[in-house]
């Protein structure tokens, strides 16, 4: 694939000047909003484009007892940061990309994001300290660069340093990233795509990630896509936004296994949104063998912490992970809800060692 190469005062510039009204349901949206709102969980995302979102809003009185994600938001109903918590108190496993809290600052038409652990401290998030994002004048993002400690520009782990986005005629938003020397990058290692095109749903769900090259859907045929390519991936959420199916296929609509040996993945939910098993499918929409588990289930306490996980054959036989000997593995809290221990077990409930 032809790859477009750009200097950073240009692709500056091009992020400066899309004044585009790209408008999802996860991006900043003038809506009605407390100034705090406590959700069990928050929405998944594929692309830096999307701003968190809660899923499953609990009360305040509730989030006492309940690990939640506080959502804090301005005067001007932008959200200032997100924080997981339980009784107000920072807990050390989130899905914030493993932060405890995050922050967002506002100067102009920039947005800056940081990183917090569960002591409040500053981190690195996949090898980043700050995220800056440019906002168009409806306070949509249409940019992003990656900075360090010392404010520097830098590349993240998968060696991507600035994103671009625009809302295309079809609604789609088009997303193109570039490394620090403005050439444009692939996604990650393991997906290879460069141009992404992300289709949402009337409630902001996302609902499709499709490769493009010119305008056209492009069959990826890279070593990590799999014997038949990878085109794109499709979402199924449900009315909460949970997905329930992720599913992915060529550029003909064939099912087409992903790095890791699956191609499609199952899962199911309780009332609160948490999730209770993962099955897993390869091409051939066929439970996965190999190295991998078909099947993953979870329990979880009255907090909604994840108590245990278990690997499972096709027929629900508990197994040992192929990978690493696991089957079960357990999760022990202390009173405020901080996790204190990780343990590992095989199938007859043996210890595994070094796998904590």
């Amino acid at each position: 694939m032809k790859i477009m190469k750009l200097n950073l005062p240009v692709i500056l510039a091009i992020v400066v000047a899309l004044g585009i009204a790209s408008c999802t349901g996860t991006s900043n949206q003038k809506k009605a909003h407390a100034a705090v709102e406590y959700y069990r969980n928050v929405l998944f995302s594929e692309t830096p484009y999307d701003i968190e979102r809660g899923s499953r809003p609990i009360t305040a009185d509730e989030s006492k007892t309940v690990n939640s994600y506080k959502f804090s938001y301005d005067d001007s109903v932008r959200l200032i940061s997100v924080e997981y918590v339980r009784n107000e108190v920072l807990l050390g496993y989130s899905s914030l990309r493993g932060a405890s809290k995050i922050v967002y600052e506002y100067v102009g038409n920039k947005q800056f994001k940081t990183f917090y652990n569960k002591d409040n401290e500053q981190i690195e998030a996949d090898g980043v300290f700050k995220h800056e994002y440019s906002l168009n004048e409806n306070g949509e993002r249409t940019g992003l660069m990656f900075l360090g400690k010392d404010g520097s520009m830098v590349e993240n782990r998968n060696k991507v340093h600035s994103w671009i986005w625009s809302k295309l005629p079809d609604g789609m938003i088009r997303e193109l990233r570039y490394n620090l020397a403005g050439e444009e990058t692939v996604m990650n290692a393991f997906c290879p795509f460069y141009e992404l095109r992300f289709t949402y749903n009337d409630k902001g769900f996302v609902t499709k990630m499709a490769n493009y090259k010119a305008d056209t859907l492009y069959n990826c045929t890279a070593e990590n896509c799999g014997d038949i390519g990878v085109s794109y991936f499709n979402f199924s959420p449900n009315e909460n936004g949970d997905v329930e199916s992720f599913a992915v296929f060529n550029v003909i609509g064939q099912m087409s296994n992903l790095y890791w040996g699956w191609s499609k993945r199952i899962s199911k939910y309780d009332e609160n949104g948490y999730s209770l098993e993962t099955v897993y499918y390869d091409q051939d929409d066929e439970f996965v063998g190999g190295k991998m588990v078909p099947v993953t289930v979870n329990s979880y306490d009255s907090h909604g912490a994840v108590t245990e996980t278990k690997s499972l054959d096709k027929d629900r036989n508990l197994i040992n992970n192929p990978e690493n000997g696991v089957a079960i593995t357990e999760y022990k809290y202390d009173e405020a809800g901080q996790r204190t221990e990780t343990l590992t077990f095989d199938k007859d409930h043996n210890p595994v060692k070094g796998q904590e």
